[in-house]
């Protein structure tokens, strides 16, 4: 790993893999195509994959895509043993070779033509995350709705609303340890601790991909692991319950790089 401050700019796109060996080709596919579109525009790229310790047959089709595409930029990495998503993702965060990461689910899809949108927006208002809306598809392929994410707001701390697509600086994050719990919660886990920490989560109006509403992929949200880590949230984020109560620094932050702040 490259010495974090001596990271050059552009994007990398991380794809965390388990066991979505049906799915990879579209992903990794999109995830090119965007990776294209920024070089057109001069901006640095590369697709890299971290596989967490597959068993299904996503360890010979990633090395099949790593032959066939490794001169467009894709990298693929196996890791020994399954770490869990939280530890997957800081494996990326070490290993990109540029300082902004977006970080893409095996399952869904990138709009390749935006992403250069939200490297800009990064670029320009130094925020540690930026975010956008996500159109939401059937398994099928279908259009079901285009969820606005939205600005930061105080009822982040009662409930994640902010989808696990974006665009991180990863110098921001792993001086904040990284991606630090599991349970399908490290991203709301993230956004928490970069609010409370006075780090910028900016919100950019516009569709950054494509979410699939898959089986089996949903979080269980009455699982009494995630009843269990929301109590731990509350007592490390708002234990006095004055969260609300105090200007966060970037609350209601909406950005395009067309406009600026808006």
């Amino acid at each position: 790993m490259t010495n974090l401050r001596e990271r050059p700019h552009g994007v990398t796109i991380a794809i965390p893999n388990w066991n979505h060996e049906y799915l990879l080709g579209r992903s990794v596919g999109s995830a090119l195509r965007a990776a294209s579109e920024l070089h057109k525009r001069g901006i640095s790229s590369e697709v890299l994959v971290i596989d967490d310790h597959s068993k299904d047959g996503s360890l010979t089709l990633l090395r099949q895509l790593e032959a066939l595409y490794f001169q467009h930029g894709l990298r693929v990495y196996l890791e020994a043993h399954n770490d869990g998503p939280a530890e997957t993702r800081n494996v990326a965060l070490r290993l990109a070779r540029y300082r902004y990461i977006l970080f893409l689910d095996a399952d869904n899809e990138l709009l390749p033509e935006n992403v250069h949108l939200f490297y800009k927006s990064i670029r320009e208002t130094q925020a540690a995350l930026v975010y956008g809306n996500v159109i939401v598809l059937s398994a099928e392929g279908r259009t079901e709705k285009l969820y606005n994410s939205e600005s930061v707001q105080d009822r982040l701390f009662d409930a994640n609303y902010i989808d696990t697509f974006g665009l991180v600086d990863s110098l921001q994050i792993l001086e904040l340890g990284g991606y630090v719990t599991s349970a399908g919660l490290e991203d709301w886990f993230l956004d928490m601790q970069l609010c409370a920490s006075g780090r910028l989560v900016v919100f950019v109006p516009i569709a950054i991909g494509f979410y699939y509403m898959l089986p089996n992929s949903m979080v269980l949200e009455n699982s009494p692991e995630h009843v269990r880590m929301e109590k731990r949230f509350r007592r490390i984020f708002d234990q006095l319950n004055l969260r609300k109560g105090n200007l966060m620094r970037t609350r209601h932050l909406r950005y395009h790089p067309d406009l600026g702040f808006i």
